[in-house]
């Protein structure tokens, strides 16, 4: 091979090459000496060229910064800024002030950075430093972001602290809301875009004050002006209408402004979902409410990644979300599927809160106070400073009487969350119970035959009177009784007024009383009844009566009376299923002694939110020791029912709510000396209730029924009230 030739033809290709890369090398550092000007740095951050004009700026800025620097510190700021890092844009900003504390692009620019990043308290306090800087509209502007920037701290505090001092940021932040909207009007300003932020603020501020009235009144004038709302905003007036009993409006505005933020960041926003789940609740929507707190249990992850690997939180949503949906159970009366779910939760989650207090809550619903009492009493425990155990254990102590542990509780949370609704509600309860209280009780017939006990006419008026609690335990009563029948031209009396006294503690309940003939002194009566509780299931009853109103009126007429020994005993397993039975043992004045015994069991079948369907098996069986006697008096009988008794939810309105019922029975009466034959019931009646001490119930009924062989037909209207004062 000819090497000479070979590097003569190769010589001037290395020559072209060398050329080239010289040339290329030469327009490299023309091009970076060119970009090391700031006008140069500043157009590759106009591009997006972020990355490469940082290197640029570290490569031509180096500390100790002169006076030389400030064009490209300049520079800097203005890629912080583009690149939303308003903390070092800030911070350059003050490199360039050390430099230059006149510097009045540094001096505006620092404060809107500060702003920014969010401290608008230090941008005002900048910004007032050199007022001259600024136009009016950004002085208000940034006047408005700080007072917001407080309001939503002291939304943040008000959530998580306890006790009125959560509510110190908030109301410092109203009133600097209330200075910032009097700027706004001084300047004629209130339509400018901060002007209706700095009225934005003030709804939420209010909402979050719990002043709901005054949010809610803010935003129906802002509604009058046509002016649109943020979805922020709408999402705090729902809570506001929500604390105001007025559910609808508040789901209303929770979907329209779940609509509105579908192009938010963290669409959707969770803290809203879980509010509208209680105004579906609140509108007894109780399908929505389960279909969405189901759907967020399948959307919400259990854990939430922070961006660092291996580093997880719980997600307190998914938490919700699985405790809401047992609860959307127990709303609508599900309550063993209510309890499905939280056993499961609780299998899952042993030390979960949450779930233990919606098992509190379930307790109570299925009547057994001591046991939910028992439940909120250890999860306090763990949680002092829990509002809704605290709540729950007064609840549960006035359902047992116990005025002392209720007191106790709700002396506490009235001092620390006056403002809350449930513990207004609570308050309501507790004075309600301690207040006078009226019960009576009615009732008019009309018999075919004018056999038993009621004759062809029959009326009846019972009330009683109640004072107010005294000593915690004590009331005393006022007891009427007045009942007429017609037994062809007989007509049977009975007219007595009682005066007594009426102990109610957790495990006794106990009331006597001395009454008498209301035309006469010589005709008095006692009566005695007592009944021990010692535990959620069973309740043991005694009573003795001297001169018992529960006397036929035919016996009452011919001038007998009937003294008397009660015994009586029921066993309750949860709220839907009931065994109870009773004896007694009567003395007449005629030598007639009676013997009567009964039982009972009541099973729910069905329970809803609309409809609920119950039966009760009953028993009576009587015998009687005197065989000719004025009143109706079978020397033994028996009785036999069943009845199917259906209860409808019409309407429904928190805690008022009117209830229609109707129940029909079927039964076998057998009498000595006269065989058996068939019983038939038919009862209907509307309830009304607007609080649990304040109701009205009336009905009218149809019996079949056989006395001495012959089948009676009895048709009856009652009407009864309990009211508390």
């Amino acid at each position: 091979m000819n090497w000479s030739l070979m590097v003569l033809c190769i010589l001037p290709i290395l020559e072209v090459a060398t050329s080239l890369t010289l040339a290329a090398g030469t327009e490299s550092i023309k091009v970076e000496s060119v970009c090391r000007s700031p006008e140069c740095i500043q157009a590759l951050i106009d591009d997006g060229q972020f990355e490469r004009s940082q290197q640029l700026l570290e490569q031509n800025l180096s500390r100790p910064y002169n006076t030389d620097s400030l064009p490209l510190l300049h520079v800097r700021a203005y890629l912080y800024r583009h690149k939303l890092d308003f903390v070092s844009e800030a911070s350059t900003y003050q490199d360039i002030l050390q430099l230059a504390p006149n510097d009045q692009a540094a001096l505006r620019r620092r404060v809107f950075a500060v702003s920014n990043m969010g401290a608008p308290h230090l941008s005002v306090a900048y910004a007032e430093q050199n007022p001259e800087l600024f136009s009016k509209a950004e002085l208000l502007s940034l006047h408005q972001a700080s007072a917001g920037r407080n309001i939503k701290w002291g939304g943040i505090e008000s959530n998580a602290d306890i006790g009125p001092k959560r509510f110190k940021t908030t109301d410092k932040a109203l009133a600097q809301n209330a200075r910032v909207i009097a700027l706004h009007e001084r300047d004629g300003a209130m339509d400018t875009p901060s002007g209706r932020l700095a009225e934005f603020d003030r709804i939420v501020g209010l909402s979050n004050r719990s002043r709901m009235r005054e949010a809610i009144a803010l935003y129906e004038e802002l509604k009058e002006r046509h002016i649109a709302m943020p979805p922020y905003v709408l999402a705090a007036v729902a809570e506001a209408y929500l604390c105001q009993h007025q559910p609808k409006i508040s789901r209303d505005l929770y979907l329209e402004a779940l609509a509105l933020s579908k192009n938010d960041r963290e669409y959707p926003n969770r803290e809203w979902q879980m509010s509208l789940f209680y105004a579906y609740i609140d509108t007894n929507d109780f399908d929505a409410a389960r279909e969405l707190i189901d759907q967020l249990g399948k959307e919400l992850p259990p854990v939430l990644h922070k961006g660092v690997p291996g580093i997880e939180i719980d997600n307190e949503f998914y938490e919700q979300a699985r405790v809401n949906a047992a609860r959307a159970r127990l709303y609508a009366d599900k309550l063993n599927e209510c309890q499905t779910l939280l056993e499961q939760t609780m299998l899952a989650a042993p030390y979960s809160l949450d779930t233990r207090l919606a098992y509190g809550d379930l307790l109570l619903a299925r009547d057994q106070p001591r046991a939910a009492q028992q439940q909120y009493a250890s999860l306090l425990v763990d949680d002092p400073t829990n509002m809704h155990l605290a709540i729950g254990i007064a609840e549960t102590a006035l359902t047992l009487n116990d005025l002392d542990t209720a007191k106790m509780h709700l002396d506490t949370l009235v001092n620390s969350y006056p403002e809350n609704s449930l513990v207004q509600q609570l308050q309501q309860h507790f004075q309600a119970y301690q207040h006078p209280s009226l019960a009576i009780s009615s009732s008019i017939g009309k018999s075919s035959t004018g056999g038993g006990n009621k004759g062809n006419q029959d009326w009846l008026v019972e009330t009683m009177f109640h004072s107010a609690t005294f000593n915690q335990h004590w009331r005393i009563f006022e007891h009427s009784f007045d009942a007429e029948a017609v037994f062809g031209e007989i007509m049977g009396t009975r007219h007595r007024i009682g005066v007594g006294a009426d102990y109610r503690s957790p495990f006794w309940q106990i009331s006597g009383e001395i009454n008498q003939d209301m035309t006469g002194l010589d005709d008095i009566g006692a009566i005695l009844n007592t009944s021990w509780l010692p535990n959620d299931q069973w309740q043991f009853n005694t009573g003795i009566e001297s001169n018992s109103n529960n006397i036929p009126l035919q016996a009452s007429a011919a001038g007998i009376t009937k003294d008397a020994l009660n015994l009586g005993m029921a066993y309750k397993h949860q709220e839907s299923r009931v065994f109870s039975t009773n004896m007694s043992y009567s003395w007449f004045s005629d030598s007639n002694r009676r013997i009567e015994a009964g039982a009972s069991w009541l099973e729910r079948w069905t329970c809803g939110p609309l409809y609920k369907l119950e039966t009760q098996l009953g028993a009576f069986a009587s015998d009687n020791s005197l065989a000719d006697a004025v009143y109706f008096n079978p020397r033994s009988d028996l009785s036999l029912d069943a009845q199917m008794i259906n209860e409808w939810t019409l309407w429904r309105n928190y805690q008022h709510n009117f209830k229609n019922r109707l129940a029909l029975g079927l039964g076998q009466y057998f009498q000595q000396d006269y065989g058996s034959k068939s019983i038939d019931i038919l009862r209907y009646e509307h309830e009304w209730n607007w609080d649990p001490y304040r109701a009205l119930n009336y009905g009218i009924a149809y019996e079949r029924h056989p006395y001495d062989g012959e089948t009676d037909k009895h048709i009856s209207a009652s009407l009864n009230l309990t009211w508390h004062f």
